[in-house]
């Protein structure tokens, strides 16, 4: 019988969540007392990034580590910071004091309660002149939330992350609920975890940010993450600082891929080489087993699709732009990601967008383009658009899309008509009376005519009268007088539809 590994106190993994510009980072930036809200491009987090910091506990005195999970914020993260949620031992939920609850901050709490975490609620920006705590505490109420010392039993504090009021205050709740909950840990064993992070190292070659839940990855292990393998040679704090062991809730880099593992994809270390390929080789059988396929989205062969090919610089900003262009469009236009990756933009994306029907646009997010493929796109007329902000990239797109769809011929009824007298019918010209039940009929408007709600055929209003004098229109609730222009007879108690047709 094996021994069971013994269990000691594990810092706790804290993620922290709200909603775009409620001052997530800003917290993190003055914990850290370093600036990575400057380094983003407008201001908005694009990343998941993990750091741990040190605090004495005010129980112990004893000084103990933290680490932080900084989700982004946009819209286009919400997998992302799902995914952070279910990593994380304890959760902050950051609500902006002059702004209040949030739809994101309501998603961010699903996430929270979805994974069955402990959480403390920040409410943020007190120093702001309309700040109001009382209020916020109020719309947190009203979604549940109820608060330590108003009826209920959620921490919080409330913290200025600008000028870091509360800060210290928010520090020991975090530590005090991780000793509430008692956090442990085997060290012995070898490390498991999750990837958070993956991304193309133009010069090292493939990375990933791992955060360890349990045990102990040292230099000379080999991690399987998905079907990637990586020897720990080159393992890193994400200051970019050398190790050569890390225990659990420490996030490092890893560099040396074979494969670029799956963001959210659980990461488990293993002695050698040798064994890590057979727990990879037993892995893929499984899902062979499983039948998990490839998603392909369903084709609509009389729908226009504009056509991708995106490259960006990790695979959760990859993921994000992928759950965000899919929701662009509709019934009659849609975007398709064709190809995808990470690193820069390459000479073969280019050639990879001529090769279609449809010519492709390449997409760069936060990468760069290689002197080679921009020559190629030039050369080609190839489209080709890089972006730093999410929201940005989905804008243009959209554009694109606006830009590139065939126009069709769209039909719009404006207003229905009751025929309640034929005056003359000769030829293709017939005169009749009626009133308007909804909405208009206008000179030179197409009317279908329907006879006991069958179709009879299309005609035209040559001109209409409203108290015996020529007029445009006439509105609902009036009776009018009008030359029709038809083919057919059109008699009392047809019923006609007026529509308008326009290119769109």
């Amino acid at each position: 019988m094996s021994k069971p590994t013994a269990q000691a106190e594990r810092p706790p993994i804290v993620v922290v969540m709200g909603h775009v510009d409620h001052g997530k980072s800003t917290l993190l930036d003055f914990i850290r007392k370093s600036n990575t809200v400057a380094k983003e491009a407008g201001g908005i987090t694009q990343h998941v990034a993990a750091y741990e910091v040190e605090r004495p506990s005010t129980r112990s005195g004893q000084t103990k580590r933290i680490t932080f999970i900084d989700t982004p914020g946009h819209a286009a993260f919400q997998t992302i910071r799902a995914r952070g949620a279910n990593v994380a031992d304890i959760a902050i939920l950051v609500v902006a004091a002059d702004d209040g609850v949030k739809p994101q901050t309501l998603e961010a709490l699903q996430s929270i309660k979805g994974a069955d975490i402990p959480y403390i609620v920040a409410i943020n920006k007190i120093d702001k002149p309309n700040a109001n705590v009382e209020r916020t505490q109020a719309s947190l109420m009203q979604e549940g939330v109820y608060l330590e010392k108003l009826g209920g039993d959620v921490p919080w504090a409330a913290i200025s992350a600008k000028v870091g009021t509360g800060v210290e205050e928010l520090l020991d709740l975090i530590l005090l609920v991780a000793e509430v909950h008692e956090l442990k840990g085997g060290a012995e064993a070898p490390a498991s975890g999750f990837v958070i992070e993956a991304h193309r190292d133009p010069k090292r070659g493939l990375a990933a940010t791992l955060i360890i839940t349990s045990g102990t990855l040292r230099s000379g292990m080999t991690v399987v993450a998905g079907r990637g393998i990586s020897p720990v040679r080159i393992m890193e704090t994400t200051g970019g600082v050398a190790l050569r062991e890390a225990s659990f809730s420490t996030p490092v880099q890893l560099v040396g891929f074979d494969e670029l593992p799956d963001v959210g994809a659980e990461f488990l270390a293993f002695k050698g080489k040798r064994e890590a390929e057979e727990a990879r080789s037993a892995a893929s059988e499984t899902r062979v087993k499983e039948g998990k396929a490839a998603y392909i989205p369903e084709e609509h062969p009389a729908q226009f699709s504009l056509p991708l090919i995106v490259r960006a610089d990790t695979s959760g900003s990859l993921e994000a732009i992928e759950h965000e262009t899919v929701k662009l469009g509709d019934e009659h236009a849609s975007v398709r990601i064709v190809q995808s990756g990470i690193g820069a933009v390459s000479e073969n994306d280019v050639k990879a967008a001529l090769a279609g029907s449809v010519q492709a646009v390449v997409i760069g997010f936060n990468v760069k383009v290689d002197p080679i493929a921009e020559e190629h796109a030039r050369q080609h007329m190839v489209r080709v658009e890089t972006f730093d902000i999410i929201y940005k990239l989905t804008e243009r797109v959209e554009e694109l899309l606006h830009q590139t769809r065939p126009k069709r011929l769209v039909e719009e009824i404006v207003g229905k008509a009751k025929v309640l007298k034929q005056f003359s019918s000769r030829k293709d010209q017939h005169v009749v009376g009626g009133s308007v039940a909804e909405g208009y009929l206008a000179r030179g408007a197409s009317v279908r005519v329907l006879r006991r709600r069958t179709l009879i055929g299309v005609g035209k209003i040559k001109n209409i009268q409203s108290h015996k004098a020529d007029v445009e229109r006439v509105e609902s609730g009036s009776e009018f007088g009008a030359l029709i222009v038809s083919p057919f007879e059109v008699v009392q108690g047809d019923t006609l539809e007026c529509f308008t047709s326009a290119m769109k």
